[in-house]
C-alpha cells in the first residue's frame, strides 16, 4: 500500500506570510497590524486631532445657572473622561486650578500687583530638571459630591473593554485622611521631548516659555485605613523648568488625560505651550505605532506598574506640582543674580569636575492631587496650612545625589561585612580544636550565615540590574562572600564537633555495624569465602592465626586528646568493609546537605516576605521589620543556654561578641535612625532601641555567666539541663578525706614564711566565719594557690563578691586535683583528660 505523502501546503502558506510581513517596507503599516489595531489607533488619532484642534476655553466644565445666557453653557471635550455623559466631577475643577495657584503664590510670594501675579518671571530660582525622588506626607479632602464605582456607566464610558471585577469597589480609592507618598521623577533634555516659544522682542519671556515632558512613578500610602495597601501608579505630564510647576496625569482606557491635559493647566500661556509639546510627542508615539510591523495596541501612557489579569477600573489622577526655590543660605550669591549658580550646579552634578561648592540643595515641592472621577483631593501637608513641625510639603534629593549616596552607603556596607569576616577569622583562630568549637553554639553562627547570605543573594542578583552603581554592589557583593565563606566554613567545623550529635551518629553507627553484623552471619546469606582448614582426629592443632578476624585498624590518640571522634572515624574506617554500611558513609559525608537546603528555603522565605511587605501598609510592614529585628537580633540566646547546658562559663571570645554585636547593628542603625537614607524609610528610634537594649541585655547575662556560673543559680527543674560537674564547687574539710589534695592552713605556718600579711588577714576573717585558707600547689604552672575550705559540720555560708571570685581563681576535677583556673583551661584547649592522672575530663 503506498504511503500517503503529510499535507505541506499550509506550511507554505504560513511560511509566504511571515516572509512578505517581515521583508515588507517599514514606512507603513504591516498586512497584520490594521486587521488589530486599527481601531485602537484610530481612537488614539481622533484623540490627538481634538488636542491639536481646541483652544484655551473650550473645555470649561461648571455648574449650569438658571438664566444663564447660551454663550456662558458648560464647554466639554469629545475625549474619553471629558465629555458631560462620563459623569467626572468637573465641576471642581476651578477649584482644583485655584489651589495650584495657592501653591504656588506660597511657594514665590508674588513681588507687584501688576500683570500676572501666578507668573514667576524668567528668573531660574530653583532646579531646572526634577529628575530625582521627593517623599512626605498628604491629607485628604473631600470633592464637592462624594462619588461611588456604582455610580458609573463603564460601557458607555469604554464600550470595547470587558471590565473585570466588581465595579462599585475602583483600584487606587483612598478613604483615609492622611499618609505618606512617594515621587519618582524622570524627565530627559532631548530635542524631541522640549518646547520653547520664540521670545518677542523687547519683552521678557514668560515663564512658561520652555517646557519639557515629564514622567514620575508615585507611590501612595494610607496610614488611617487598616488592612489597605500602598499602590503604586505612572503619570506622564509637562514640566515648565522656570517657573517650577508640572502637571501630570494618568491616560487610561476610560480617561484620555494626556490627551486633554493642556486644558488642566492653571492659564492660557501653559495651555499653548503645553499643547504644541504635545502635539509633537503624542504625534510621533502614534506615528511609531502605525509604522510597526506588528500590532502593537499597548497603551504607552499605561499608568499601571504592576502586572494585571485584565482591564481593572481604578480612580484617575491630575497631579500639580510646585517646584520650591533655593534658600538663601544654600546660595553663594543673591537670589536675583543665582541663574548661571543654578545652571552650574547642574552642569557639575552631572558631570562632576571636583569643583568646590556647597552642600547640594534638596528638591523640594507642594502637591495637590485631583481625582476627577472618585472626587476627591491629596494634598502635601506643610505650611501654610499645617506648621513645619508637621510635615514640610515633600522634600527629597536629585538624582545624582542620590546615586552618590547609594554607592557610599553600599560602601560602607560592604566594609562592615569585610570587618565580621575579620572577627569570624579570629574567632577561629580562638576556637582551633574540639574542645573549644564544642562550646559554640551552633544555631548562634546560624543566624549570621543566614543573614549574610540573604545579603549575598540581593547584592549578586542587584549586580545584573545596577548601572551607576556597579562597582560599589560587586564590592559589596565580594564582601558578602567571603564573610559567608568563611561563616560557613565556621559552622560547619561547629557542627562537626558538637558531642551530643557525635553521640547520636556514633549509636546510629553501632546499630548499622551491629545490623550489619547479624546479616553477615546468617548460614543462609553468608558470603562464600576460602575453605577454612579443618582439625581432624590425628592432625596436630591448628594454628592460632587460622581463620582470624581481620586485624582492626589502630587508634592513634589525637593531640586534643578528642578519642571519641578518633575512635569513631576508625569504627567507621573498619566497618567500610562489611556489607551494607557504604550507604551509612555516604549519609555520613554528606551531613550538611540538608542543613544547606534548610538554609536556602528559611532565606527565600525570608526574602519574598520582605518584598511583599514593600506593598502593605506601614503599620503592619513595620511590624514585621521589627519582629524580624528582634528575632534576628536574639542571635546571643541559643548561647547563652548551651552555656547553661554544658554549664560553661566562655564561648566566643569578648572581642567577636563586641564586634559582631556593632557591626550588625550599624545596617539598622542607618535605617532605623537616619532619616536621610537612600530608601527614604521613615525612622523608628524607639524600635531600634529596644533592638540595642535587647543585645545589651544578652551580653550582660553572657558576662554574669563568666563571672558568676553560667545557670545563674536558677534551679532548674530536673531533666531540664543534663547533670554536669561544677569545676568551681566550694570545698569543705570532708574532702579532705575524700582525696582532695589540700596543703597547710596559712595561720599554721610559722612566722618566718612567706605569707603577705593581706593573706593573713584574709585567714582570720574566714575563720571568724567557720572557715580556713589553705594554701594548693598547682601542677600545671607549679605556683601557689590559696583556696578557703569550709570546716567540717559547718553549714554553707553567705558568698560575697570577693569570695566568689576566690572560686573562680581555682579548678577541681571529678578525680579532685586541683589547678588555676588559667591554667587548667589553656589545658583543655588541646586535650580533655586530667593533667595528673590523664582521666578523660568533661568540657567546659
Amino acid at each position: 500500500m503506498p504511503q500517503q505523502q503529510p499535507e505541506r501546503g499550509h506550511v507554505i502558506v504560513l511560511f509566504l506570510i511571515l516572509t512578505f510581513t517581515l521583508f515588507s517596507h517599514g514606512d507603513g503599516p504591516a498586512l497584520i497590524a490594521p486587521f488589530l489595531s486599527a481601531d485602537k489607533l484610530g481612537r488614539l488619532r481622533n484623540a490627538h486631532g481634538v488636542l491639536n484642534g481646541t483652544k484655551w476655553g473650550d473645555f470649561d466644565p461648571h455648574e449650569v445657572k438658571e438664566g444663564a445666557p447660551p454663550w456662558q453653557a458648560p464647554k466639554y471635550l469629545n475625549l474619553t473622561g471629558f465629555r458631560e455623559k462620563d459623569g467626572y466631577v468637573w465641576d471642581d475643577l476651578d477649584y482644583f486650578q485655584d489651589r495650584c495657584r495657592q501653591f504656588s503664590k506660597h511657594a514665590y510670594p508674588p513681588q507687584d500687583k501688576t500683570g500676572d501675579e501666578w507668573a514667576h518671571g524668567s528668573a531660574k530660582k530653583t532646579w531646572q530638571n526634577s529628575t530625582g525622588s521627593v517623599q512626605g506626607k498628604w491629607v485628604r479632602r473631600q470633592g464637592s459630591v462624594v462619588k461611588h464605582g456604582a455610580g458609573f456607566n463603564l460601557s458607555a464610558i469604554a464600550p470595547d473593554i470587558s471590565w473585570i471585577g466588581n465595579e462599585a469597589d475602583w483600584g487606587w480609592n483612598v478613604t483615609g485622611s492622611s499618609g505618606n507618598v512617594l515621587l519618582r521623577f524622570k524627565e530627559t533634555e532631548s530635542d524631541d521631548n522640549f518646547y520653547q516659544e520664540p521670545a518677542e522682542e523687547g519683552k521678557a519671556p514668560h515663564s512658561a516659555a520652555l517646557v519639557r515632558e515629564v514622567a514620575a512613578l508615585a507611590t501612595f500610602q494610607d496610614e488611617d485605613t487598616p488592612g489597605v495597601s500602598s499602590f503604586a501608579l505612572r503619570l506622564h505630564g509637562v514640566h515648565w523648568p522656570v517657573q517650577g510647576s508640572m502637571v501630570l496625569t494618568t491616560t487610561s482606557d476610560k480617561f484620555a488625560g494626556i490627551f486633554g491635559l493642556p486644558h488642566l493647566t492653571p492659564g492660557a500661556p501653559f495651555f499653548e505651550t503645553s499643547q504644541k509639546l504635545l502635539n509633537k510627542t503624542v504625534d510621533k508615539i502614534i506615528r511609531k505605532k502605525e509604522r510597526s510591523r506588528f500590532p502593537d495596541v499597548s497603551n504607552p501612557w499605561d499608568p499601571v506598574v504592576e502586572e494585571d489579569l485584565g482591564p481593572i477600573p481604578r480612580c484617575e489622577y491630575i497631579m500639580y506640582l510646585q517646584l520650591h526655590p533655593f534658600q538663601p543660605s544654600e546660595l553663594d550669591t543673591p537670589a536675583d543674580q543665582s541663574i548661571p549658580l543654578v545652571e552650574n550646579m547642574e552642569r557639575e552634578l552631572r558631570f562632576p569636575t571636583g569643583a568646590p561648592r556647597k552642600a547640594t540643595p534638596d528638591l523640594r515641592m507642594s502637591m495637590v492631587a485631583w481625582s476627577p472621577d472618585c472626587s476627591y483631593y491629596l494634598e502635601s501637608k506643610g505650611p501654610p496650612l499645617f506648621p513645619p513641625a508637621e510635615g514640610h510639603h515633600l522634600v527629597g534629593l536629585k538624582d545624582e545625589v542620590l546615586l552618590h549616596r547609594v554607592n557610599y552607603s553600599v560602601l560602607a556596607f560592604a566594609f562592615v561585612l569585610a570587618v565580621q569576616a575579620y572577627f569570624v577569622k579570629e574567632q577561629i583562630k580562638e576556637s582551633s580544636t574540639p574542645s573549644t568549637l564544642s562550646r559554640l553554639s551552633f544555631y548562634t553562627v546560624a543566624v549570621m550565615v543566614l543573614t549574610d547570605g540573604m545579603v549575598f543573594s540581593v547584592s549578586s542578583a542587584w549586580v545584573f540590574s545596577a548601572t551607576n552603581t556597579l562597582h560599589s554592589t560587586l564590592i559589596l557583593t565580594f564582601s558578602s562572600f567571603v564573610s559567608v565563606i568563611i561563616s560557613a566554613g565556621f559552622l560547619s567545623g561547629i557542627y562537626n564537633h558538637d558531642p551530643e550529635r557525635r553521640i547520636r551518629t556514633q549509636r546510629e553507627q553501632n546499630t548499622i555495624n551491629n545490623n550489619a553484623a547479624t546479616i553477615a552471619n546468617t548460614p543462609s546469606i553468608q558470603p562464600a569465602t576460602a575453605a577454612a582448614p579443618t582439625q581432624t582426629a590425628n592432625s596436630l592443632p591448628l594454628p592460632v592465626t587460622a581463620g582470624a578476624r581481620p586485624p582492626s585498624p589502630p587508634i592513634i590518640i589525637p593531640s586534643d586528646q578528642d578519642i571519641d571522634a578518633e575512635i569513631a572515624e576508625n569504627t567507621a574506617a573498619g566497618a567500610a568493609a562489611v556489607p551494607g554500611t557504604a550507604a551509612a558513609n555516604a549519609r555520613r559525608r554528606s551531613q550538611l546537605t540538608p542543613l544547606t537546603f534548610y538554609f536556602f528555603v528559611v532565606g527565600l522565605v525570608l526574602l519574598i516576605l520582605t518584598a511583599m511587605s514593600m506593598n502593605w501598609s506601614p503599620r503592619p510592614r513595620a511590624i514585621y521589620f521589627n519582629v524580624v529585628g528582634f528575632c534576628y537580633f536574639s542571635l546571643w540566646c541559643p548561647q547563652i543556654w548551651r552555656n547553661a547546658k554544658r554549664n560553661s562559663r566562655r564561648s566566643f571570645a569578648w572581642s567577636f561578641i563586641i564586634g559582631q554585636s556593632v557591626c550588625r547593628l550599624i545596617p539598622f542603625a542607618y535605617f532605623w535612625i537616619y532619616e536621610e537614607n537612600f530608601l527614604f524609610a521613615p525612622p523608628d528610634r524607639l524600635a531600634f532601641a529596644c533592638m540595642v537594649g535587647w543585645v545589651w541585655v544578652q551580653i550582660c547575662i553572657m558576662v554574669a555567666q563568666d563571672v558568676w556560673e553560667p545557670r545563674l543559680g536558677i534551679p532548674f527543674p530536673r531533666g531540664w539541663l543534663p547533670e554536669v560537674w561544677d569545676y568551681h564547687r566550694v570545698l569543705r574539710q570532708d574532702d579532705i578525706e575524700s582525696g582532695v589534695v589540700i596543703g597547710l592552713e596559712v595561720d599554721s605556718v610559722r612566722e618566718g614564711a612567706d605569707w603577705t600579711a593581706k593573706a593573713r588577714e584574709r585567714a582570720k576573717d574566714l575563720k571568724q566565719r567557720g572557715m580556713t585558707l589553705r594554701n594548693v600547689d598547682c601542677a600545671i604552672c607549679r605556683d601557689e594557690m590559696l583556696v578557703p575550705v569550709v570546716a567540717a559540720g559547718q553549714a554553707d555560708p553567705s558568698w560575697t563578691l570577693a569570695d566568689m571570685m576566690e572560686r573562680k581563681a581555682y579548678m577541681i576535677t571529678p578525680c579532685r586535683h586541683m589547678f588555676h583556673t588559667k591554667c587548667l583551661e589553656q589545658w583543655f584547649r588541646k586535650r580533655l583528660v586530667c593533667p595528673i592522672c590523664r582521666e578523660d575530663l568533661q568540657p567546659l
